[in-house]
């Protein structure tokens, strides 16, 4: 086999046609990882058939378990023990058909602390031999200075009434970057279609509606 390619047999499931009764030469030995293993060392090394009514066989169970999956990019509203409680969940990709391998792309845009693999059927089995998550930290997110900022994609504030500032801006990050050094700003509301940047004052009995033209962060 070569060595560009991914060993996908071991401890996968194995039977073989028969088996050396005085030994415990199982199928299994043949997939356990064990390269020091020697028919002449142990009984138990190795995996060995005996002579029967059928040629002898040894099979291998690849058992493509990595499908129907979504990839989530969570975004915390706030510092928790819990990693994903009173968090926002976006779903950058859902899988359907068996793999063994995936390169799967996120919207440009999403922004999250965690990602998680989970399995939409509530009783397989998750295996996963190597993860890679590609993407750029922005970068004043990681000064200490900066407040924790939790963001809402596609929502707008409804019983704002006394806001502070309002200026035309790139993006949602610039808008909330704004907020964050301003003196009363809790809450950065981004217009992606005019691009306008609205910043106002915590209020009470304020709440997040629903618009696709919005994104909403709110400055702790």
């Amino acid at each position: 086999m070569s060595n560009n390619l991914l060993e996908v047999a071991r401890y996968k499931p194995t039977k073989q046609s028969s088996n050396l009764e005085q030994f415990y030469r199982f199928s299994s030995k043949a997939v356990d990882g064990d390269y020091s293993q020697q028919m002449t060392s142990s009984f138990e090394f190795c995996s060995e058939t005996s002579v029967g009514s059928e040629t002898s066989w040894w099979a291998v169970n690849l058992e493509e378990r990595l499908s129907n999956f979504i990839i989530e990019i969570i975004q915390p509203c706030r510092d928790n023990i819990d990693w994903f409680e009173d968090s926002r969940i976006d779903v950058c990709y859902h899988q359907q058909k068996p793999t063994t391998f995936l390169k799967a792309s996120c919207h440009i845009k999403m922004i999250g602390k965690f990602v998680r693999i989970r399995l939409s059927n509530l009783k397989d089995r998750l295996a996963l031999c190597e993860v890679e998550v590609h993407g750029i930290f922005i970068g004043f997110l990681q000064r200490s200075t900066f407040p924790y900022a939790c963001g809402f994609q596609g929502h707008s504030s409804e019983r704002h009434d006394e806001i502070l500032s309002s200026a035309i801006v790139h993006s949602d990050i610039q808008c909330t970057f704004i907020c964050s050094y301003m003196k009363y700003c809790h809450m950065a509301d981004f217009n992606k279609k005019t691009s306008t940047c609205i910043l106002m004052k915590k209020k009470s009995g304020s709440t997040l509606v629903t618009n696709s033209d919005n994104n909403v962060f709110i400055v702790n």
